[in-house]
């Protein structure tokens, strides 16, 4: 982890004491930026609304458990708070294996116990580290398995058209386009497409029945200009679908 990243937080506990301890205590820690603190999820939610960023979220054990849940459900569909490191404040009668466990079913990603110190402040952000970057690859990997099930249906289509030696220039074109996005991924990026198309590629199963229809013999040039474009728009209607 880079000892200069500094990581925003936010806390929410209903208990004003609380949160100025735990404000107080992130300040012995150099890897913590701008720490917001707020009294009520509902808040938390408008906050993040209004763009405030957040890369470490502490909450109350003191909220409900079932708001809890919906909280962290709605503040990872935000771009604030998305790739947040939620956690989770115990208080010392709260520390039982049954209190853990229901937590981390309610979507938390860690536990800060009371009393706390500099050492376990230092563990949060270790853990906001390790968590923005999972959350990160995941939406990019999926980003990427999008663009490469596009490719696929693309080569299926334009291999298809010409073994019925009909027009493929469109189909060709938009191949063209979509792959020219690969040139615009990072280097990283790249390497992780080229092990997910791997993957993909072998796990294919045979083309879509839509390439697979039979043509007659002899279609005229505007007979294969119409199933050309029907192809084209059942794949565009199929990708839209995906996403």
């Amino acid at each position: 982890m880079n000892s200069f990243q500094k990581y925003d937080a936010m806390l929410i506990d209903p208990d004003i004491g609380s949160r100025m301890r735990l404000k107080q205590a992130t300040t012995a820690v150099t890897n913590f930026g701008k720490v917001g603190q707020v009294s009520s999820l509902r808040e938390a939610s408008d906050r993040m609304r209004i763009g405030d960023r957040c890369d470490v979220v502490f909450l109350s054990h003191k909220f409900d458990a079932t708001e809890i849940t919906n909280f962290i459900k709605n503040a990872k569909s935000t771009a604030q708070a998305q790739d947040a490191a939620y956690i989770v404040i115990l208080g010392g009668k709260d520390q039982s294996s049954s209190t853990v466990a229901a937590s981390v079913m309610s979507g938390f990603d860690g536990f800060l116990f009371e009393p706390y110190s500099v050492d376990n402040l230092l563990e949060i952000t270790q853990i906001a580290a390790r968590v923005r970057k999972e959350r990160s690859r995941a939406r990019e990997e999926a980003a990427l398995k999008l663009l490469i099930s596009d490719l696929m249906n693309q080569i299926d289509l334009v291999a298809y058209l010409k073994q019925m030696q009909s027009e493929s220039g469109r189909a060709m074109k938009k191949l063209r386009d979509t792959s020219a996005m690969l040139k615009t991924l990072a280097p990283e990026s790249f390497e992780l497409y080229q092990g997910l198309a791997i993957d993909l590629f072998e796990q294919a199963p045979l083309p879509k029945k839509v390439f697979q229809r039979k043509q007659y013999s002899g279609a005229s040039s505007r007979v294969k200009k119409k199933m050309e474009d029907k192809l084209l728009a059942e794949l565009e209607s199929d990708s839209a679908a995906a996403k």
